[in-house]
């Protein structure tokens, strides 16, 4: 998972207002719905320290997910008087709610609800367009409907008037419709980062525009069996089969890391256990951090300074690198900050695939110096 979008959210002063909360609107009178939960999340924010002018700034945003079907979650981040981050995600949290106030934002409890995180392009489509959602890393989903000229669209019968002028009408049209197809895809999957492109819907036209996308997309194409556009297309199996693309790609991701962890405890390329993992965060040796899912050692007390890289396990570490004033933090709060800033990703690994020495480790950039 690339934790590059939450590095924004560390420029802020705190206090910080977290907020990971149920806004599925599947459900019967969904507006009072997630009002209520919202009104209980507000009062515990409160009851937390977050001030008065925060959770206000956050009143304007919660609930606003318009649009999204199907269950789904919605992080907000906020601080002062502004919301600094708000994101629909595609899994609501386990209760109603969960909330945090604290000098950093605490991501962990979404990321934990999001653990198949594959970046992607879903794009049902026919000879007029496509109805695109693009997911980005964050968790942020976002739709377009891309439609061209339908008329012609349709070949006519062989011999019928003016054939061979119609059929290359036709023709014309259709590859112009696609060509505006894939040039969405193309800008969708440039600015989302997308690991897979799930092209659905007529069979004829995946594959062209397939051919129509950049050498580096087309290794990504996944055709899916199911989908359309049109009436009848929501009782399709479509989401459920496109779950199980992304599972197999979230899956092959985690085996890898897994798979390095194993080989890098021969040649020092990785490093396990919560002290071992602080140190090498400090040295911005982590190319991806490796965490079991039930986050072990989160709500273990590190010291941190002003900048993600000052994260140690004791005060005195802190101080002959220069920090003045080492201040405490929670693992959870404090080791996503230290990622974040220093580019490192993170992985959140089942029990039943590796157990990690003490809940935590990383994937290195480079080894150790003796």
């Amino acid at each position: 998972m690339d934790l590059t979008f939450l590095q924004p959210l560390y420029d802020r002063p705190g206090p910080v207002a977290s907020l990971f909360i149920n806004s599925s609107r599947n459900v019967e009178d969904a507006e009072h719905t997630i009002r209520l939960r919202w009104e209980q999340a507000r009062a515990a924010l409160l009851e937390k320290g977050a001030p008065e002018e925060t959770v206000a700034a956050m009143d304007g945003v919660v609930g606003d997910t318009q649009g999204v079907p199907g269950p789904h979650g919605q992080v907000v981040y906020a601080s002062g008087d502004e919301v600094v981050f708000n994101s629909t995600v595609a899994r609501p949290p386990q209760q109603d709610f969960q909330v945090s106030v604290g000098a950093l934002p605490d991501p962990l409890p979404y990321m934990a609800a999001e653990r198949r995180r594959v970046p992607h392009v879903l794009v049902v489509a026919d000879s007029v367009g496509a109805d695109l959602a693009t997911e980005y890393v964050d968790g942020r989903i976002e739709a377009r409907r891309v439609d061209g000229d339908d008329k012609p669209v349709h070949k006519v019968r062989e011999g019928g008037f003016h054939h061979k002028q119609m059929q290359r009408a036709v023709d014309e049209q259709v590859s112009q419709n696609l060509s505006l197809v894939a040039e969405a895809v193309t800008e969708a999957a440039g600015t989302s980062g997308a690991e897979v492109i799930a092209l659905a819907g007529e069979v004829q036209v995946r594959g062209d525009i397939a051919d129509l996308l950049p050498g580096d997309l087309r290794e990504r194409v996944e055709y899916l069996e199911t989908g359309a556009r049109g009436p009848g297309s929501e009782n399709s199996p479509l989401e459920e089969e496109l779950a199980q693309r992304l599972d197999a790609k979230a899956t092959e991701h985690l085996r890898e890391s897994v798979d390095a962890l194993g080989r890098g405890r021969a040649d020092g390329a990785s490093v396990e256990g919560m002290d071992a993992v602080v140190h090498a965060l400090q040295r911005g040796q982590v190319e991806t951090l490796l965490w079991n899912d039930e986050l072990p050692g989160a709500e273990r007390e590190l010291y941190i300074g002003e900048s993600g890289e000052q994260v140690a396990i004791a005060a005195q570490e802190l101080r002959d690198l220069g920090v003045a004033d080492p201040r405490t933090e929670p693992a959870r709060a404090a080791i996503p900050r230290a990622a974040a800033t220093t580019g490192a990703g993170l992985e959140l690994i089942p029990l039943d695939e590796a157990e990690l020495d003490g809940g935590i480790g990383a994937l290195l950039r480079f080894p150790t110096p003796a």
